[in-house]
């Protein structure tokens, strides 16, 4: 009896400091859409040629007032340009989202909008090393193994009544004689990126498949802008050239996943690498990851183009 009190105690307490920390994590990480979009009613919208602008904090437009993101930019450069056309871009790029987050929430910020054309920017903070601690939680949610054993093993795995026991039944069998192999002890390794690749990969081809499924006309699946040596200058240099390679590798993932499902491609990353890295310098705030007034204006132009090319505009509210 004693033991079962002893578990339920270990277990409550494991559950409720869990739930207390992810309490925690929404109240202190960004996690709104600008005030600008979440005040939009559909009878603002509808009649309208809807363009939804969907990604992280380089469409959210950090640093910058709402009116000098891109999603404005982009619809002052359609209205300019076509006079006629009733347009409304959304700005629906939320602060330090991955890809994982932003499937979880294409229904509340994209296709509840019916738009007209979607524009999908993720991957900087997918590939950001040194992952948020609720980052494999929502990854494996998206591209865990829904089996029984695939649910449950992980979850042991981080728990510290699973931890518990282990370490002291090997300790008992230590002292009945078992000599098994010794317990390794975990060192820090290489820092991981926010969502793995794999994971990358699954929540681009979902975000990607579930957006044409709904019949939407266009979408225009965009590679990430470059960051400079600034960005994350806490890594040591081997960590630094693994952080560039990873973005190279994670910008294929999304070549690949727009080719596979017939979106348009917009690769922003050799747009803003073609400027040359003392223009580049002007197009990136210090941190080295952030677009300037400069860099949204280049994003917007660079998708006007696209869409252009595309045949834009094309249908109708």
């Amino acid at each position: 009896m004693a033991i079962f009190w002893i578990v339920l105690l270990l277990l409550t307490a494991e559950f409720s400091l869990r739930m207390y920390h992810q309490r925690r994590l929404r109240i202190v990480l960004p996690s709104e859409l600008r005030p600008e979009s979440r005040e939009l009613t559909w009878n603002d919208i509808t009649g309208k040629y809807r363009v939804v602008c969907f990604g992280d904090s380089i469409t959210y437009g950090e640093h910058l007032p709402y009116a000098q993101a891109y999603p404005a930019v982009l619809e002052g450069l359609i209205r300019q340009r076509y006079p006629d056309l009733d347009v409304v871009v959304i700005n629906s790029g939320i602060r330090g989202h991955t890809s994982v987050q932003g499937l979880a929430r294409l229904q509340r910020d994209v296709l509840w909008y019916k738009p007209h054309i979607v524009l999908s920017a993720f991957g900087v903070n997918d590939g950001n090393l040194g992952y948020w601690p609720l980052d494999p939680i929502r990854e494996r949610r998206v591209c865990g193994d829904s089996s029984l054993g695939g649910r449950v093993l992980p979850l042991l795995r981080r728990s510290h009544l699973w931890l518990t026991l282990r370490a002291r039944t090997r300790r008992l069998l230590r002292r009945l004689g078992w000599r098994g192999r010794p317990i390794q002890v975990r060192r820090e390794g290489q820092p991981t990126p926010r969502v793995s690749r794999r994971g990358f990969e699954i929540a681009q081809t979902q975000l990607a498949s579930q957006i044409r499924n709904n019949g939407f006309p266009s979408l225009f699946v965009m590679t990430t802008t470059p960051v400079t040596t600034a960005f994350r200058a806490d890594l040591d240099p081997v960590d630094r050239q693994r952080q560039l390679a990873l973005y190279d590798e994670y910008n294929r993932v999304i070549r690949e996943v727009a080719d596979r499902h017939g979106a348009h491609l917009l690769d922003l990353w050799a747009i803003f690498m073609d400027r040359g890295q003392t223009e580049l310098n002007s197009l990136l705030f210090e941190d080295g990851v952030h677009l300037t007034a400069a860099g949204e204006e280049l994003v917007a132009a660079s998708i006007l183009q696209a869409l252009e090319e595309s045949g834009f505009p094309r249908g109708r509210a």
